[in-house]
């Protein structure tokens, strides 16, 4: 969870296409790998978030093109490192909608600032709801908001649910095997 310098985020938010972490992925060590991308990501299996026309819906569209490097099953594959950058607020790594945060996730279901990530007492990270309107779930299981119980440690393979987008959550080497397996 090193703090890292960001672009401003774009169309996916903070959201990494996967194909630009393949060449890294094959040419750096696992610590240089986490040292440039950092050692935790949310995965979006999604294509393409948009921006809800109204206030009410979250629209996922899924990419219909031939290229298969950033595809699998069909899907777009985009990563969200779980890192700290220029933005950041002490040890914890905001999740939201808005470019204040960390990992900005523009889906109209994730709130301006909707949780976020420290480090679990045991190591690892462990995720926290921060009072958002749509809520965070890891695996089914209601993540409490700040002050009305603890944080949920996340494991590697965890499902993550942020308002009604949901992410896989990945440690670096889960997501180093990941890219390895579906080299183009």
């Amino acid at each position: 969870m090193t703090q890292s310098a960001s672009p401003d985020p774009g169309e996916y938010g903070s959201g990494i296409p996967i194909s630009a972490l393949r060449a890294d992925a094959r040419d750096l060590s696992k610590e240089d790998f986490e040292d440039r991308h950092g050692s935790a990501f949310l995965m979006l299996t999604a294509a393409e978030l948009r921006r809800p026309a109204g206030p009410s819906m979250t629209v996922v569209n899924l990419e219909s093109d031939d290229e298969t490097s950033d595809h699998t099953a069909g899907l777009s594959l985009l990563a969200y490192p779980l890192r700290r950058t220029e933005r950041s607020a002490g040890h914890l790594v905001t999740l939201g909608r808005t470019a204040n945060n960390d990992v900005v996730i523009p889906d109209i279901s994730v709130s301006r600032f909707h949780a976020f990530v420290k480090e679990a007492e045991r190591g690892g990270l462990a995720i926290q709801d921060a009072g958002s309107t749509n809520g965070t779930m890891v695996n089914s299981d209601s993540v409490p908001s700040q002050g009305h119980g603890p944080p949920m440690e996340l494991k590697s393979g965890d499902s993550v649910r942020l308002g009604q987008v949901e992410f896989s959550y990945l440690d670096a080497h889960s997501l180093l095997d990941f890219l390895h397996a579906h080299e183009a």
